[in-house]
């Protein structure tokens, strides 16, 4: 018997040392579990328990791809761009060719005026022929040539965007300002109202509404956009430029 419990007790020394002989897959799990629940909470708004699992995923791998790729985005969200970048860049050395990733970290550089750079990384996801969100991709791409001002380049994405999901309501919006400047305002009006139908007022497409109404002449709904823009936020700086080209 003394024999047996022996053994016994043998075996179970030798499943403990296993089972901690192993802390750094220990250490993977655990950041993986707090990564996914950090983006939980992102999704529903929790910013504050969101950065707590995330910093405490990358307590038990600071190099955890998904915590610092999400860690980017909350950071982003909370307006400080260089710790975003930061986590960015830590992401994307451990998850070199996660597309999603790519996308989000070009998107990213756009918004921060580095156009040439964030358009390098944008088409290296393009040529990931599996990736579902190709439509996003060009939409990107379309809004980062608007704001370098590569026009033409903006227009070809953007149609691109719009024929993998017609409903993508940054490229309606980016085409009906394409086709104003342009001065193509029917093409604007039919790009504009598809845009209506999926997206909700803005002070900015108020004021671009007002601005291609005022161009062809339809005073009921050039009085609409007025008046939603006047009662809706009439602190916005659109509302500004609404009051002083009354003015003029």
């Amino acid at each position: 018997m003394r024999r047996v419990a022996a053994i016994l007790m043998l075996g179970v020394g030798l499943a403990l040392v296993g089972c901690a002989g192993n802390p750094t897959r220990n250490a993977e799990k655990s950041a993986d579990v707090n990564a996914q629940m950090g983006l939980r909470y992102m999704q529903q708004g929790n910013n504050e328990r969101a950065m707590d699992k995330l910093t405490r995923a990358l307590s038990f791998d600071r190099r955890h791809g998904e915590a610092n790729h999400y860690l980017a985005i909350l950071y982003q969200r909370l307006d400080r761009p260089d710790d975003a970048e930061g986590h960015f860049r830590d992401a994307i050395r451990a998850l070199p060719d996660d597309s999603s990733l790519l996308n989000n970290f070009g998107a990213f550089l756009c918004g921060s005026g580095r156009y040439d750079e964030g358009e390098k990384f944008l088409l290296k996801v393009l040529e990931d022929p599996v990736y579902p969100q190709r439509g996003a991709v060009h939409e990107n791409l379309g809004l980062c040539m608007t704001r370098k001002g590569d026009l033409e380049k903006a227009e070809s994405h953007l149609r691109k965007a719009l024929s993998q999901n017609p409903k993508l309501h940054k490229s309606l919006f980016g085409m009906a300002d394409l086709n104003y400047q342009s001065g193509n305002y029917l093409s604007a009006r039919a790009y504009f109202q598809r845009y209506l139908e999926v997206a909700r007022y803005t002070p900015n497409s108020l004021w671009l509404g007002i601005r291609i109404e005022r161009k062809l002449g339809d005073r009921d709904a050039l009085s609409s956009y007025e008046m939603h823009l006047k009662n809706r936020f009439p602190d916005s700086e659109q509302a500004r430029l609404l009051q002083e080209s009354e003015q003029k």
